[in-house]
């Protein structure tokens, strides 16, 4: 039975990380810590650094300053890092011509290699295991080639997990994936922190993050500027606030146009979708009803989510 994540050492822990690419710095004094049994996303937007960390972590790009360790607390080095990481990058990296679980058993070979002393009998179990965990069984025994993209991102997680890592990397996992796949993810990222390890997601996806992770940072610049639990940090940022959002089938009229822009209401380019957060959009929606409805378009009204708070963090920023 796995050490509760009070009890364990964190999955992944990097102190005043400072990396990059020949002259060019990325990320600037980079700290965070994953514990065991924790799912940590890492957002921002492009160029913010969140790839590099993930290089990083996975002992693939060594850092300039600073000290990373995966599964303990002592450093590790790349090499070690390696054995201890599941990677499942944006890219299937899995052998085309080859089914799902020969790929897997091919793995789980050569981290036998790497790792003397597993035998065929704790190989094939962690196979089987993998195949479950990601819902892969009933398509094992086919060609990667054949199967659809979304197919493809579970048999990269079963990849990812096949040698029951101390730290799962997950880069950009249900890229081009249905709901229904997605949720598949989700649940076998949740089955897979309840053996102890962590995970860390790297994702543009709002509700995968939001379902999957139990705390997210927001990179910018190289630099973590907020870390915490979704919840939390959308209940400081916000409070009590509310989105707004209007949409359109066609552009609005002219006078719709000016009224909604009177509002404070912000536009998307193309005029076919307005948003505005504040305290009073209720009250706001009233008075907009009618207008709305004779120019044939929708109001929706919830909580900000993920999108909204990366927004309002960043915008900060600028």
């Amino acid at each position: 039975m796995p050490a509760s994540p009070a009890e364990a050492a964190p999955a992944l822990r990097l102190a005043q990380v400072h990396a990059g690419y020949r002259d060019r710095p990325v990320l600037k004094g980079l700290s965070l810590t994953i514990a065991a049994g924790e799912a940590y996303a890492l957002l921002g937007p492009n160029g913010a650094g969140k790839s590099t960390a993930a290089r990083v972590a996975c002992g693939l790009l060594r850092p300039e300053r600073g000290t990373v360790s995966v599964g303990g607390p002592s450093p590790s080095s790349s090499a070690d890092r390696g054995r201890h990481v599941g990677l499942a990058p944006q890219d299937c990296a899995l052998f085309p011509a080859l089914t799902i679980r020969e790929n897997l058993e091919t793995i789980a070979r050569l981290g036998s290699a790497r790792s003397p002393g597993g035998d065929r009998a704790c190989r094939t179990s962690a196979v089987e295991d993998a195949l479950r965990r990601t819902d892969c069984i009933a398509r094992a025994d086919e060609r990667v080639s054949s199967l659809s993209g979304g197919w493809r991102r579970r048999a990269n997680l079963a990849a990812a997990l096949v040698s029951r890592p101390s730290l799962l990397v997950l880069d950009e996992p249900t890229e081009g994936v249905d709901a229904r796949t997605r949720t598949n993810l989700v649940r076998a990222v949740r089955d897979t922190l309840d053996t102890g390890a962590g995970c860390l997601i790297i994702s543009h996806d709002a509700a995968f993050v939001t379902q999957a992770a139990d705390r997210v940072g927001v990179l910018a610049d190289g630099r973590l500027i907020a870390e915490g639990p979704l919840g939390a940090l959308l209940a400081q940022t916000f409070g009590e606030h509310r989105l707004l959002t209007v949409r359109f089938v066609n552009r609005p009229p002219e006078v719709l146009t000016r009224q909604l822009m009177a509002s404070r209401l912000e536009s998307n380019g193309d005029a076919l979708v307005w948003r505005r957060v504040g305290a009073d959009v209720l009250d706001l929606a009233d008075r907009l009803a009618d207008a709305i409805d004779g120019g044939a378009g929708e109001m929706i009204i919830r909580r900000p989510g993920l999108d909204e708070l990366l927004d309002r963090l960043l915008e900060s920023r600028s």
